[in-house]
């Protein structure tokens, strides 16, 4: 029981930092983050991650958005990696990459830590 209360522990831990990296990073109108584990990793969302000017620029784009998109992964990714120890402690595994993605419709982001 006591190892259940840990992981609770620090799965809250880790989606409040990620948030407050996030926003420091980036900014924005995310409020939460929410944490998604499976047998092959860790997903931390970011719902409402983005910008409504970002979200406009891509609706806008005619190349779909690929700058914005490669800026969005590159910083997500430099955020996302500050916190890998935290994940593999969560995980109990060891994390074999981290994987941005982000959904430019919708406005989320996303960080897979895929393990081992």
């Amino acid at each position: 029981m006591q190892m259940e209360n840990s992981k609770t522990t620090l799965s809250d831990k880790i989606m409040q930092e990620i948030l407050k990296a996030w926003q420091d990073g980036h900014g924005g109108s995310a409020e939460e983050v929410l944490l998604f584990q499976g047998a092959q990793g860790l997903i931390l969302l970011i719902p409402q991650a983005l910008y409504q000017a970002e979200l406009d620029l891509y609706k806008n784009s005619l190349g779909g958005g690929r700058v914005l998109n490669k800026y969005l992964r590159t910083l997500l990714h430099t955020v996302a990696s500050e916190f890998l120890p935290l994940s593999e402690e969560i995980t109990g595994n060891e994390v074999d990459e981290v994987i941005p993605l982000i959904d430019l419709k919708a406005g989320w982001a996303m960080a897979f830590y895929r393990t081992k």
